[in-house]
């Protein structure tokens, strides 16, 4: 069932509610390897801000999911596991294992769903229930899986093809969130109990080994992306991340209710959890959690730390940013401070602080003014323009191609149409030919049977690219930066994509005002001015490149390096 609330004006909140009697958690329990040798601490148990990776859960589920969760592992527990559940009082049921759960499954009726949770692949907005509860009651019953996708080496995976005498035929480059779809994880899986009981000895202490099992017994299925951005919890790494960015802060019994001696020093955001105390002399530094009935003994140093429950720490020990699973703690020999960044939904650790320049948003505002300015003088030319294209030859005015925008981002890149329809299935079978005149992923002929009449001219005044003043306006693209090129041209060299995306495309730039070696192909001076304006792009750079881009008439000729950036060399070799 679905029901909207009424909140703020012109604002309602989706709940979604699942029948009481249909749908079931089951949450997957582990023991990461930083945990190894802990047998009273498993991942569930683990404090997480003012509760624990469980409470975390259990509270997301509440509202929807009135049933308390069963607790699957995949390791033999201590005699305390149990009972330390419970006192959460988010569990109710003893726990089973893996291999047993199998036997449980006649607890349930055949029309139930269960809803199967593995913190281990951690979305950190919670799981993704109005994917998962929806349309429950609707036929064929498919099992639902919220994956995550895996990334890939410096962003991308490559494939190599040989020929019959074992000689580099291609080199095919797969990229994150494009073209590379292998899922890394599952966070959450609902799975009809009729599907599970038709098939005996299931994976169930791994959710990717489960959703991998089903789909070889046929049984119908879903996958869903994860929405919002994801951390494995076998990294301990990417628990610190969690408490550090205060993921999991609602409110719990028995959070903050810990003891500290008066002599000791908190300082910053430290969380005491139920029972846990801080002894004399002993200083805990911000982001750090102390786990239920945790102690830090005198003169302990804990900074930056998630301290495991039930931990006594020896005194005098110095912890730093780790996870604190033994009472001497073993630290390494030069930590580095970690930066935390989001981006595409991950959350990216770094050794080293970004630098943020003001130029970038000074730049987009300056350019979003100009080329507002410039589409209101410029309408009677384009207009003008629109018509004649509309004369010369059948088709749309402007032509839309994919580009790749800051980050990789598609968008639409607009020109005027200066080439027949079809163009573009037309330059496969050209390359095909052989009829490409210039070295690398582009695709150039000087003199090519795709282009109209009115494209020819276009052409030869640069007057096509005027449409990429509305793209400027839209933040798509700025006026100067590295050439837009659709994917297939950016997966040439990899370091030369990851830079050139690092900014928006321009509809001008260092490389176009430059070039001077057209007739032989000059795709290497393309990486290398690309790279070498992204290095020192500035106000007085950009300047220069719009002042050279009028005096070369759009790049017909070029100017020396040492004109734009006087610190560069004055030419490419």
């Amino acid at each position: 069932m679905f029901a909207v609330e009424q909140g703020e004006p012109h604002r309602c909140v989706l709940v979604v509610m699942a029948n009481e009697t249909s749908v079931f958690p089951i949450f997957i329990d582990s023991r990461p390897g930083y945990l190894a040798g802990c047998s009273w601490a498993s991942l569930l148990q683990l404090p997480l801000s003012s509760g624990t990776v469980l409470t975390y859960i259990a509270e997301r589920l509440r509202d929807s999911i009135p049933h308390s969760p069963r607790v699957v592992r995949s390791f033999e527990p201590g005699p305390a596991y149990d009972e330390a559940l419970r006192a959460t009082g988010a569990v109710s049921k003893p726990s089973v294992s893996s291999s047993q759960f199998w036997g449980c499954l006649d607890d349930y009726e055949p029309s139930d769903w269960l809803l199967f949770i593995d913190p281990r692949c951690f979305p950190t907005d919670g799981p993704d229930l109005e994917s998962l509860l929806r349309g429950l009651d609707e036929t064929p019953r498919l099992a639902r899986h919220i994956i995550a996708m895996a990334p890939t080496a410096a962003g991308t995976s490559e494939r190599v093809e040989f020929d019959a005498a074992q000689r580099v035929r291609s080199v095919q480059r797969y990229y994150a969130a494009l073209t590379w779809n292998v899922a890394r994880g599952v966070a959450c899986s609902m799975i009809p109990v009729a599907s599970l009981q038709m098939v005996p000895d299931l994976p169930f202490g791994s959710l990717l080994e489960l959703r991998n099992a089903l789909a070889g017994t046929g049984l119908p299925s879903r996958d869903i992306p994860v929405s919002g951005g994801v951390v494995d919890l076998e990294l301990e790494q990417s628990l610190l991340t969690l408490n550090e960015r205060g993921v999991g802060t609602q409110s719990h019994p028995g959070a903050g209710t810990g003891t500290a001696h008066p002599t000791a020093r908190l300082i910053g955001n430290v969380i005491l959890h139920e029972g846990s105390e801080v002894a004399e002399g002993a200083t805990v530094i911000g982001p750090t959690v102390i786990g239920a009935h945790a102690r830090v003994g005198r003169n302990a140093v804990i900074a930056q730390c998630v301290v495991a429950p039930g931990l006594n720490i020896a005194d005098g020990v110095v912890a730093r940013h780790c996870v604190v699973t033994s009472s001497r703690p073993v630290q390494p020999a030069q930590p580095a401070a970690v930066d935390v960044e989001v981006e595409d939904g991950q959350i990216n650790l770094h050794t080293e602080t970004p630098v943020h320049y003001v130029y970038p948003w000074l730049k987009r505002a300056v350019e979003l003014v100009i080329s507002v300015t410039a589409l209101v003088v410029l309408s009677p030319l384009l207009a003008l323009v629109a018509l004649l294209i509309k004369l010369d030859s059948r088709g749309p005015v402007f032509y839309g191609d994919p580009r790749e925008a800051r980050g990789g981002r598609l968008f639409h890149c607009y020109k005027f149409r200066t080439m027949r329809v079809g163009a573009h299935a037309a330059q496969r079978e050209l390359a095909a030919a052989a009829a490409n005149q210039v070295d690398g992923p582009q695709f150039k002929m000087k003199v090519d049977p795709r282009v109209t009449r009115m494209g020819k001219w276009l052409r030869l005044t640069s007057l096509d690219e005027l449409p990429q003043l509305f793209n400027v306006a839209l933040g798509h693209m700025s006026l100067v930066g590295p050439r837009p090129s659709p994917f297939r041209e950016n997966q040439t060299c990899v370091p030369w994509r990851d830079a050139r995306l690092s900014v928006r495309p321009g509809i001008t730039g260092l490389w176009q005002v430059c070039r001077h070696q057209r007739e032989s192909g000059d795709f290497h001076q393309w990486i290398y001015y690309d790279i070498e304006y992204i290095k020192n792009q500035s106000f007085l750079v950009d300047v220069k490149i719009l002042l050279a881009t009028l005096w070369t008439g759009g790049g017909r000729t070029h100017v020396p390096l040492s004109w734009i950036i006087s610190s560069g060399r004055n030419e490419y070799v």
